[in-house]
């Protein structure tokens, strides 16, 4: 018979407990201490495997493993197990070691499932000494993406050692206390051969543009691996004083932010290595020496598919960039910060720029004082947004320099003070099509001219004459489309098309049949849809603006 099946005369494991029940209760006083302690370890054993075996009777017990392994992996800060690639977003390592150790305290199923799967294991902090150790040997063969502090010392050198040919993320990180250091050259003697590494993240944690730190040399870049990655081909330089010696030749992506100055023509110099480059970042660089370089100084990125400049900061003489950099027609241009406009209009005389010359859509979000725009052709774009502090004629300037306005044939333009923001745009003969999305009913407290009575008909009877070829007009607006349609000028009659939404709320009465025959006899062709207030168009172009943040990939 098998030993695990008790025979039929056996009693059940229900009878013995019943009897050692009424054993503990009619020996009660007799038994020592030891005996009571050794009783409590085989009760709480006994109820331990009770309980476990309660639980896998229930629901979430009895998903398959596979379909608990992606569970744990969305309860993670990052679902690829992995950093977020990208210079916006620094990883946290406290977060992620702690969304781990969560997993493993739920019941023992979890546990056991969550230190089977190697992904989970992936993060390794280098800098927490020994308790990193269970991390790399839970982690299997996987890829690692590896968080070291500045200076590593004994406790992280070996296992990195051991380990190098999987490290595929490195995110070093530098103290303030040596943010003012020299340059690190003895990291290759720490550092191991890591032949698969892909991103390499360097961060120094300081003030920006703290005082005391030298300059960026770029003809001493530190060798920081006995060997070059080979496969390295994302660099992200976060507040520094120095440059890592690696293969920029095979880089698709660099984001630079902050950090010491750096010679405008080392720097070019540098980018003209990086011939496989297709997404650039630079946030709040300071550039030296911009104006001792001569204009016909130009490097070519012919791969380059999205150049970001983020300028917050109007004398980093960041804007001296776009003429030091000849960008392919297939590239995708973003210009953000509360200085950037500022930062443009000092960029005299301002550089062609041949990938805008297939611009034909343009969209204006001019709301609360901040400007966004966004332009776009068959195969190129740009966006260009920008702070409160920004001086209307400074707009009106940048944008007649950055966009083709003769080319334009299609305009979208949501507003708070139509007036202002159509007061920028120059003349576009081109224009057939044009969307005026009404951002705020109007209020009848305000006296402002540039308001009253409808900001939108205003800026239409000032403007219009810029638009001689304008056949289509399309009004996103929460007035009744009556209103609407009394306040847009009488030269715009004989529009081949005009389609008024109403974007009505729950309170407003329902327009009558003699309303709508009201703006149809003032207008033939005009189409009137209600929608709802919430409904608003889409006003983004596609690739143009980031998914998430501004200076992301």
């Amino acid at each position: 018979m098998n030993a695990t099946i008790p025979p039929a005369d056996e009693p059940t494991p229900c009878v013995l407990a019943e009897h050692l029940l009424q054993s503990l209760y009619g020996g009660a006083g007799k038994f020592g201490l030891d005996v009571l302690q050794d009783i409590e370890h085989k009760v709480a054993d006994s109820l331990s495997f009770v309980r476990c075996s309660i639980n896998n009777f229930r629901p979430i017990h009895r998903l398959p493993t596979e379909v608990l392994g992606i569970v744990f992996r969305y309860a993670l800060p990052t679902p690829d197990g992995g950093f977020q690639e990208s210079g916006c977003h620094d990883p946290d390592i406290k977060i992620e070691r702690r969304a781990r150790a969560a997993l493993t305290h739920v019941c023992r199923r979890w546990r056991a499932v969550a230190l089977d799967m190697a992904a989970l294991w992936t993060v390794i902090d280098a800098s927490a000494g020994p308790s990193v150790l269970p991390y790399f040997e839970r982690s299997g063969n996987m890829p690692l993406h590896v968080f070291a502090r500045y200076p590593l010392d004994n406790t992280t050198e070996t296992p990195l050692a051991s380990q190098g040919s999987r490290i595929r993320d490195l995110f070093l990180e530098f103290p303030r206390e040596h943010s003012r250091s020299i340059v690190p050259t003895e990291l290759s003697a720490f550092l191991p051969h890591s032949p698969n590494l892909e991103c390499l993240a360097i961060a120094t944690r300081c003030r920006t543009f703290e005082d005391g730190r030298p300059i960026v040399d770029l003809a001493q870049r530190p060798q920081l691996f006995p060997c070059p990655p080979p496969r390295l081909t994302m660099l992200i330089l976060q507040n520094q004083s120095w440059f890592p010696a690696v293969p920029y030749d095979r880089l698709t992506h660099l984001h630079i932010s902050q950090g010491t100055p750096i010679d405008i023509r080392s720097l070019l110099t540098l980018l003209g290595h990086c011939t496989a480059l297709e997404k650039a970042v630079f946030v709040d660089v300071y550039i030296a020496n911009a104006r001792q370089v001569p204009e016909d100084f130009r490097v070519e990125l012919p791969r380059l598919k999205l150049l970001a400049l983020a300028i917050n900061f109007s004398r980093l003489s960041m804007r001296y960039l776009l003429r030091g950099l000849v960008l392919p027609p297939t590239v995708v241009v973003r210009i953000t910060g509360s200085e950037a406009v500022r930062a443009l209009a000092g960029l005299q005389p301002f550089p062609a720029l041949p990938f805008a010359a297939g611009f034909d859509t343009l969209i204006v979000d001019h709301r609360s004082g901040c400007w966004n725009v966004q332009a776009a052709g068959p195969t190129s774009g740009l966006l260009l947004g920008c702070g409160t502090s920004t001086v209307t004629y400074m707009t009106a300037e940048v944008l007649a320099s950055l966009i083709p306005f003769a080319n334009i044939k299609r305009l979208v333009v949501r507003s708070d003070r139509a007036v202002v923001t159509f007061g920028v745009l120059s003349v576009m003969p081109s224009l057939s099509s044009l969307c005026i999305i009404d951002h705020d009913r109007p209020d009848p407290l305000r006296a402002d001219d540039d308001v009253q009575p409808w900001h939108v008909g205003a800026a239409l009877r000032k403007t219009m004459a810029r638009f001689p070829d304008l056949s289509e007009l399309e009004v996103w607006s929460k007035r009744s489309p009556i209103d609407c349609a009394n306040d847009i000028p009488n030269e715009l009659v004989d529009l081949r098309r005009l389609t008024i939404h109403h974007m009505h709320l729950e309170e407003d009465v329902a327009h009558s049949p003699i309303e709508m025959e009201s703006v149809r006899n003032r207008f033939p062709t005009a189409t009137v849809q209600l929608v709802e207030a919430k409904e608003g168009p889409n006003v983004d172009l596609p690739g143009i603006r980031p998914a998430h943040h501004a200076n992301d990939w």
